[in-house]
């Protein structure tokens, strides 16, 4: 039975890419940050679908439209980070690339996978009784920015998957302030600094305007490119979560909000088999 499932995922039930290219990303520096080389996120336009630097993670989760969280499968997934441009077939739908995706990883990646439902723990972020103090975004950035290619100029990045972020050290922490960032992206986001996922159950819709601050011992020695990583909240970088994360409730109490522990029932993508490299273009 466990067998036919597996094939039942391996054969997609729509066409895949035309053609793809897949090759391993440039590591991350500050100086191609600074020039604004450094390309980072999904992007899908028309027939052109561009994913830059990502893991194998980050592709698995965005195929099957689940949370990074929801994967079950070896660490060394998030060793390498991949650098994809597919073409979407003429008459084929750009909201299916996720499936498209599918057939990519299975075809060149030899990804075979099963699903499972899976207790465990999370946090819950919601809404506090006081009500949020923070503000909905309510217009666009002023300066349009390419999507996916993120710009460094001094203390801003600009261009990442949260918008334009100003970084303000302290003494015994680090100020981000985020121009725009949806609740989903801000619990993705806080998952990196704490012991278990977050899951958003704000209900909140759009974009807002948030100052968190963070621990600072927790990047305290980790190479600057690395903690361009987590500001950009890509996750998968190995940061050790502080193991009480009483900062990290803090920061989140400031903003109206709070994280709840539970535990839930979670689709989990079971990953059977996969390639670390990918077959030739």
């Amino acid at each position: 039975m466990r067998c036919a499932v597996i094939a039942a995922f391996l054969l997609p039930a729509i066409a895949g890419f035309e053609a793809a290219s897949i090759k391993e990303a440039l590591p991350l520096s500050m100086e191609n940050a600074r020039t604004g080389q450094f390309h980072v996120g999904i992007s899908v336009d028309g027939s052109r679908a561009d994913y830059g630097f990502v893991t194998l993670t980050d592709l698995i989760a965005y195929a099957y439209r689940v949370k990074p969280y929801q994967l079950s499968g070896p660490a060394w997934m998030n060793d390498t980070r991949w650098d994809i441009l597919a073409k979407i077939p003429a008459g084929q739908s750009a909201g299916r690339a996720p499936e498209m995706m599918r057939s990519l990883l299975a075809e060149r990646f030899k990804l075979a996978i099963h699903r499972e439902r899976r207790m465990q723990p999370v946090y819950e972020l919601s809404v506090a009784k006081g009500g949020l103090t923070i503000k909905k975004r309510l217009a666009e950035e002023a300066t349009p920015l390419t999507p996916g290619v993120v710009h460094l100029d001094n203390s801003t990045i600009s261009g990442g998957p949260t918008g334009t972020v100003r970084v303000t050290p302290g003494l015994n922490d680090m100020q981000l302030q985020m121009a725009k960032i949806t609740m989903p992206a801000l619990a993705s986001m806080l998952t990196q600094f704490t012991d278990r996922p977050i899951i958003d159950s704000t209900k909140l819709q759009g974009d807002y305007e948030v100052a968190l601050d963070l621990p600072g011992d927790q990047m305290s020695g980790m190479p600057a490119a690395q903690k361009l990583i987590a500001i950009l909240g890509l996750g998968s970088i190995g940061m050790l979560p502080d193991p009480s994360g009483p900062a990290v409730f803090r920061a989140v109490k400031e903003l109206g909000l709070e994280l709840k522990p539970r535990k839930a029932s979670l689709d989990t993508i079971v990953v059977d088999h996969l390639e670390r490299t990918p077959t030739t273009n």
